[in-house]
């Protein structure tokens, strides 16, 4: 049989084929039965598959939501991963920071705790019109009553409950998360929905649960990273959504992620400039995200999504939502960054040149517990055990150890083919970097001193000992007359077991750049 000779048996033309199935005569009958069992299942009422009815969404909701400037909302000072959440001093400065960038409007995530009890009322005093409270946990009891309690606030306009949680990983069911929209629908009386990845709307049944379509749509996971290839995506994504569908098409979540990837396409500036043409055009979207997360580490980008820093500090959509004239513009080309935040697309030098005793190090570019600024810090630990492999004459051990960071990574100016590689950092007379310690130790910082036949111009390095304490310090070598026509051992860290009294020491290091 082929397809053609199918009957039809979608849910919009159930009753007609069920009429004409029971017009037939007596014979017709095991047929009739067979395909009631299959305009069942057609039209959704099997339990997995099974969607709630919809209703019209309130009169001029969506001309009022179209009027909002939205934005995606989780505190930058929570971390769901070891249970600490904001609390309502820090909400309320995030919200300034945003209510000052020109958003009204806020869609969330999860609203247990401060972010269900408090935050609605907070946000409604810091001057919101507007908010799409989300729900993580169709199942959580504590949600649902933090939705129930703030359906009163005149701000809240609606609901999503669940975000990508029907396939990857699954969270939850079909059945179970349309009978929670159902539930919260009939209990507030206004508009519920979900969220999924754009691409399962092609699920019929996914794209009939809701009250509207609320999908996320991110042109950097589907290879879009130059702002206008992201942009002509989106439009193309949110145009195919709506010929599909007579529903209101809102995007949650669009973007592009300003670092943690090795691409030069990955940018603050290219980050503004998708979301000034977006903003240009008739796609109802969210801005993705309001503030950087540190926590987020399952990939490299998933913490440099915001509009701001995880501080609040503004990146350059920011400044311009703000109004205002970011300071790197009013100061241009002061610093040759090493280091200012894991993956940040301008950090310069890799930290490849292991020293001493190499089992002794630890390092990690991308710790998230108090920066000195941005989103993270290196975080160093130094174990002064003498733990192998070492490279150095000494037997068995070498009793110290170090780092350099080389361009390019491993280059230790002995590979004639990458003469040349380096950088020529003469017009800058000083290193600068923010260090501090667990407990107080003793390390000696470098730049320069690679003598190889491909090495550093500046053969002896400039150096300098500082002894750490656990509050942030800024260290400053002096580069002045140093000869730093071609550099590629551009920052360096040695400690030894005589400088390190306990036998270990973990310190920070942030900020790492060459000064005029």
């Amino acid at each position: 049989m082929n397809e053609s000779s199918i009957p039809s048996v979608s849910g919009k033309n159930c009753g007609r084929h069920q009429a004409n199935i029971m017009a037939r005569d007596k014979i017709a009958s095991l047929i009739f039965v067979i395909m009631m069992v299959i305009s069942l299942v057609g039209c959704g009422v099997t339990s997995e598959t099974a969607t709630p009815p919809t209703r019209s969404l309130p009169e001029g909701w969506i001309e009022k939501v179209s009027d909002i400037v939205w934005v995606a909302y989780s505190p930058p000072s929570s971390n769901p991963n070891i249970g600490l959440e904001a609390t309502p001093d820090q909400i309320i400065a995030d919200l300034a920071v945003l209510r000052d960038a020109g958003f009204n409007g806020l869609v969330t995530y999860g609203s247990a705790g401060n972010m269900g009890r408090e935050l609605p009322a907070l946000a409604q005093e810091a001057g919101f019109e507007g908010m799409i409270m989300g729900i993580w946990d169709p199942n959580s009891q504590e949600e649902y009553d933090a939705a129930l309690n703030a359906a009163q606030n005149k701000i809240v306009l609606g609901y999503c409950i669940g975000n990508e949680g029907l396939n990857r990983p699954r969270r939850y069911d079909m059945s179970n998360l349309s009978e929670s929209i159902q539930k919260l629908r009939e209990a507030t009386g206004k508009p519920v929905t979900t969220t999924e990845e754009v691409d399962d709307y092609y699920n019929k049944k996914l794209l009939q649960l809701g009250d509207w379509i609320f999908p996320n749509a991110h042109p950097y996971f589907h290879r879009q990273l130059e702002p206008e290839s992201a942009l002509r995506w989106t439009k193309r994504v949110y145009d195919d959504l709506k010929n599909r569908t007579d529903r209101f098409v809102w995007l949650k979540e669009v973007g592009l992620p300003t670092a943690g990837a090795n691409d030069e396409k990955l940018s603050e500036e290219a980050q503004k400039q998708y979301f000034v043409e977006l903003a240009n055009t008739d796609v109802n979207f969210v801005y993705f995200e309001a503030f950087d997360q540190p926590w987020r580490t399952s990939l490299p980008i998933e913490s440099h999504w915001g509009i701001f820093n995880s501080d609040r500090t503004p990146k350059l959509l920011g400044w311009q939502l703000m109004g205002k004239v970011p300071p790197i513009i009013q100061t241009p080309n002061t610093a040759f960054y090493i280091y200012m935040d894991a993956g940040w697309p301008d950090n310069h030098f890799a930290p490849s040149g292991y020293m001493g005793d190499i089992g002794d190090i630890h390092v990690n570019e991308g710790y998230t517990e108090n920066p000195h600024s941005g989103s993270s810090a290196i975080e160093v630990v130094y174990d002064a055990a003498g733990a192998a492999p070492n490279n150095c004459d000494a037997s068995p051990m070498c009793r110290w150890s170090g780092v350099y960071w080389l361009e390019p990574p491993s280059n230790w100016g002995l590979d004639p083919t990458l003469d040349g590689k380096g950088f020529d950092l003469s017009q800058y007379s000083r290193l600068k970097l923010w260090a501090r310690a667990d407990q107080s130790c003793t390390i000696k910082f470098l730049v320069g001193g690679i003598d190889k036949p491909y090495g550093d111009s500046l053969k002896f390095p400039k150096e300098k000992v500082v002894k750490l304490t656990q509050q942030w310090q800024e260290v400053e070598i002096d580069l002045a007359g140093a000869d730093l026509s071609y550099i590629i051992g551009g920052f360096a860290w040695v400690a030894d077991w005589n400088m390190v009294l306990n036998k270990s020491c973990t310190f920070y290091l942030d900020d790492i750049r060459f000064e005029k």
